[in-house]
């Protein structure tokens, strides 16, 4: 490496630390579930890997900021400080309390827990208990609903309408709610899918009861987002190292204005979406969609700059999938969106 090099270098990171840092409207929302849980690898992150994030987000330049204030600004257009990142945990697992509570306290990170609300009721010693939530209620914690049951929403009993399908639906979003408020003083108006699985009548049926809704495909949050299913970023033991939380944790949203269709839950085994643009800072050249099991996938641009559609190459399996988009901007951060699918072949 030359000396010159160095020294222009050395250089552009003064200029750059000694420049004010100007407040953003974005922020990266983090999705956990289990910590230093080797038999659950899909759903945990080694005690190493936590370890190594949070030491990323103290060294790195970030902001951790409450839950609340990203739902704050996404609804009200209030200011996030630059590189905010808000932590979220969902079900409540005992792991929680035992690994993760005690490193985000010494770090002074707040976090939130999306309460499955039966499990803890039950006593289950998979999860955590009242008393150990309230405890750590000093350390940072807040709490939100993630309904009682952790049912799908998505999933209809033998011989429900849709009428009683979506009244046992609100049920099981209003019990989990009403646990919460009888045991925590939780925060209100935020709610998390169970296993990130929602269509457009779940959807609306939560936007109509007040709720910002988090689902479990990644990406970054701005406003103008999509209130009934905001992105988070999924952690799990094969998806966590470091190299890789760093891309994340930087990541911006791409200004998506319309997906068409929208609803995840589809018939088709090989569903196409169109994805229309706002006005992109980003080197859309350069867009990049990567489906699952699948790898990267052409994007079809339908207008340059503005519109584009994609789907997989191959049939999908019945399930959960999902196509991520990425786009680089010139300060090496990336544009992201991700669009799940959840394929659900007609019966006949």
């Amino acid at each position: 490496m030359s000396t010159v090099y160095l020294r222009a270098l050395t250089v552009l990171v003064i200029l750059t630390i000694s420049m004010p840092l100007a407040a953003a409207d974005s922020a990266v929302v983090l999705m956990y579930h289990r910590f230093g849980e080797d038999t659950y690898p899909s759903t945990n992150i080694t005690v190493e890997q936590l370890e190594d994030q949070l030491e990323h987000l103290s060294e790195g330049g970030y902001a951790v900021v409450p839950l609340s204030d990203v739902v704050e600004a996404l609804t009200k257009g209030t200011s996030l400080p630059p590189r905010a990142v808000a932590i979220t945990i969902d079900d409540a697992y005992r792991s929680v309390y035992d690994v993760a509570y005690p490193r985000f306290k010494a770090k002074g990170f707040p976090f939130t827990v999306f309460v499955a609300t039966d499990g803890v009721d039950r006593g289950l010693p998979a999860y955590m208990t009242w008393d150990q939530m309230r405890e750590m209620v000093a350390g940072g914690a807040t709490y939100a609903n993630h309904g009682a049951t952790h049912d799908s929403l998505i999933e209809r009993r033998a011989s429900e309408d849709d009428v009683a399908w979506l009244a046992r639906v609100r049920a099981d979003v209003d019990k989990g709610m009403g646990r919460l408020n009888d045991e925590l003083d939780p925060l209100p108006g935020a709610f998390a899918y169970p296993y990130g699985e929602y269509n457009s009548a779940v959807a609306a049926m939560l936007r109509d009861m007040g709720y910002v809704a988090f689902g479990q495909q990644s990406g970054a949050v701005g406003q103008g987002g999509d209130l009934r299913a905001l992105p988070r970023f999924p952690m799990a033991e094969a998806f966590a190292d470091i190299s890789e939380f760093r891309t994340k944790v930087s990541s911006l949203p791409l200004p998506v204005v319309a997906v068409e269709p929208w609803d995840p839950v589809v018939s088709t085994e090989q569903p196409i979406i169109e994805v229309t643009l706002g006005a992109v800072d980003g080197r859309l050249s350069r867009l990049t969609c990567y489906v699952s099991g699948q790898g990267a996938v052409e994007v079809n641009w339908l207008k340059p700059d503005e519109r584009f559609s994609v789907g997989p190459t191959k049939p999908f399996d019945a399930g959960r999938h999902r196509v991520n988009c990425t786009a680089p901007q010139k300060d090496g951060r990336y544009l992201w969106f991700s669009h799940p699918w959840i394929i659900q072949p007609t019966k006949h």
